[in-house]
């Protein structure tokens, strides 16, 4: 049996920021009398890019999806938007495995819009104009690596001046910056309830229903803590930051929580570029981006324990940063209400490790997508699908091939040094945060 999780997904009580739709339970009730083909835990985007793919490759089959929480509830649904093509470059690795993770990157971005466009998804999906910057030293160095990565990669990207940069954002506060032009920003929880609102028939989605004892088999038995019991012949966790708590690959894969805000929409909104996104290549700095209804959206902040604290408390303590960083960059906005700020649970690893694969017989994993989880959860979880379905593809290879997170420290150790090098790299970063 799997370990009883000892931590259970929970949102804040923020809405969405944008105007996403209510989406109904799929499935409210459930039909246990005969087992399901498969069952996935997690309906984020490598549960449904599963969910989606497995249904294709496999129509005949049974499947459902199963959700702690509301669809976009998670950082599925409040992270800040941006469907990246290209992630970080990662100077350990080796340059294939850095063009692997491009790959991989472009076949989730390649999903996701193909199911945008199929299913008329309304979420603001905007390509290009996304800038990675740098503020001081510390973050110059880390762009100038970012810089040699996509040169080796053969990624073609544009040096922009800070006088140009500064008309195109509407502040002088960044020192250094390339522009990539793949990728795209989107409203997060528009496009994840749109993807799970064009699930397949044969695929049945239940939300609010925490899993919250797994006894392996095949075939699985899942019981829910409403007491609903569910018999599938395979088993797909898709549970990312939280897949820990069912005892896999603990204190490997971390839950770390991360914040946002963003502001009421501007009547003039700062910055010649109608929609614009900037990522810091300083471990610590803040993402922002001005959206499609003229908001500007900051993310920064990090913490982690065993139990992610998304309390009033925490958030308004995260808000008072982004306040700072807003104040930083646009000074003639830093008393700009803001109408949103929340927090989400992601997982990272140590080495920027993916756990992904069997775990036991017909089960299998998908998790750690290290804070780019839109475009290469999509992947991954396509990617397992295919490997379920035995069904052969030419990413299944590289997927495979991806470093597995690296051995960490158990508690209490491991949480206290986490704790520590947040705290210094947060110190370290400066005016870059």
């Amino acid at each position: 049996m799997y370990e009883a999780p000892t931590l259970l997904p929970a949102a804040d009580a923020m809405a969405p920021w944008g105007p996403a739709p209510e989406l109904p339970p799929r499935a409210p009730e459930v039909d246990t009398d005969a087992p399901f083909d498969c069952v996935i835990v997690g309906a984020g985007f490598s549960g449904l890019g599963c969910a989606h793919t497995l249904s294709e490759l496999v129509p005949s089959w049974r499947i459902l999806v199963v959700d702690a929480m509301r669809v976009g509830d998670g950082s599925s649904g409040r992270n800040s938007g941006f469907v990246m093509d290209t992630g970080h470059w990662h100077p350990s690795w080796s340059l294939e495995l850095n063009r692997g993770v491009t790959s991989l990157s472009r076949h989730g971005l390649e999903r996701l819009r193909g199911l945008v466009d199929a299913h008329a998804i309304d979420c603001d999906w905007y390509a290009g104009n996304r800038y990675h910057v740098a503020v001081n030293r510390r973050g110059q160095r880390a762009l100038g690596h970012f810089r040699e990565g996509m040169r080796a990669l053969g990624e073609d990207f544009t040096e922009v001046a800070p006088e140009e940069l500064a008309e195109r954002i509407g502040t002088d506060h960044y020192s250094e910056a390339i522009r990539l032009d793949g990728g795209a920003f989107v409203e997060p929880c528009s496009l994840i309830r749109g993807v799970a609102d064009g699930l397949p028939d044969g695929v049945r989605l239940l939300e609010e229903s925490p899993i919250v004892r797994i006894e392996p088999g095949p075939p699985h038995v899942l019981r829910t803590r409403d007491g609903a019991v569910i018999r599938a012949k395979n088993l797909v966790l898709a549970t990312n930051g939280f897949i820990g708590a069912w005892g896999v690959q603990r204190s490997r894969v971390l839950p770390f929580v991360t914040f946002a805000s963003v502001t009421e929409p501007l009547a003039d909104p700062p910055g010649a570029d109608p929609q614009w996104g900037l990522v810091p290549e300083e471990k610590m700095g803040c993402t922002v981006r001005r959206t499609a209804d003229g908001r500007i959206l900051l993310r920064n902040g990090v913490a982690f324990s065993s139990a992610p604290d998304l309390s009033p408390e925490a958030i308004a303590r995260a808000a008072e940063g982004h306040r700072e960083s807003l104040r930083r960059r646009f000074p003639a906005l830093a008393d700009a209400p803001f109408s949103h700020s929340w927090g989400g649970v992601i997982g990272a690893t140590n080495n920027n490790g993916t756990v992904f694969g069997p775990i036991g017989d017909n089960a299998w994993v998908c998790a750690a997508h290290n804070g780019v989880g839109m475009a290469m959860g999509t992947a991954m979880g396509d990617l397992l699908a295919r490997e379920i379905a035995r069904s052969d593809h030419p990413l299944l290879s590289t997927a495979r091939a991806l470093p597995r997170p690296s051995w960490m420290p158990p508690q209490p150790l491991l949480g206290l040094g986490v704790r520590i090098y947040v705290a210094l790299l947060g110190l370290l970063a400066g005016d870059e945060k």
